[in-house]
């Protein structure tokens, strides 16, 4: 039945056969010098990309852990920064303070000896007065002694020592 329909077609078995055991043999050679290398080419070129691929996350890991260590020491630079600068506000603070305190203490010291030398000067215009009105008594004493006045001449007498007193002051 296949070989009735194979002549109405006019085509002969054995030609079927030649291409057959041709195409095996085509299909043969094919397989072991074409097609293998083409295999082994393609799976050179996929291990090649799978490394590459292994290789950039590899790189993509390490990028992320550096970037990490990166930004924990920029953190800890800022920290230092930040606590060096406020030990240096602490320290001008303190300065400052220092300075208030001395200037404090050295305008109470001011103070004190400006107090004690008008003290002291009051003291000596006291004295100069009591040696002035003892030096002016003891005149009116002897020229009231000398003169042996009248009352109206001991109070002219007095009122020149007044005014004497007050020329001096």
């Amino acid at each position: 039945m296949i070989a009735d329909i194979l002549k109405t077609l006019g085509i002969e078995p054995r030609f079927i056969l030649v291409s057959l055991v041709g195409f095996l043999i085509l299909l043969y050679v094919l397989m072991n010098y074409a097609f293998k290398p083409m295999v082994g080419a393609l799976n050179a070129r996929q291990d090649k990309i799978r490394g590459d691929l292994d290789e950039a996350e590899a790189a993509r890991t390490r990028m992320v852990t550096l970037q990490r260590e990166y930004e924990q020491k920029l953190a800890a630079i800022e920290d230092e920064a930040r606590d060096k600068i406020q030990s240096a506000v602490r320290e001008a603070q303190a300065a400052r303070d220092e300075m208030i305190r001395k200037a404090q203490e050295d305008a109470a010291g001011i103070i004190a000896r400006g107090q004690a030398e008008a003290e002291s000067e009051r003291a000596k215009a006291l004295t100069e007065a009591r040696n002035q009105i003892v030096d002016l008594a003891t005149m009116m004493a002897s020229q009231t002694a000398r003169a042996n006045l009248n009352a109206q001449g001991q109070s002219a007498l007095i009122d020149d020592a007044i005014a004497k007193i007050g020329a001096l002051n």
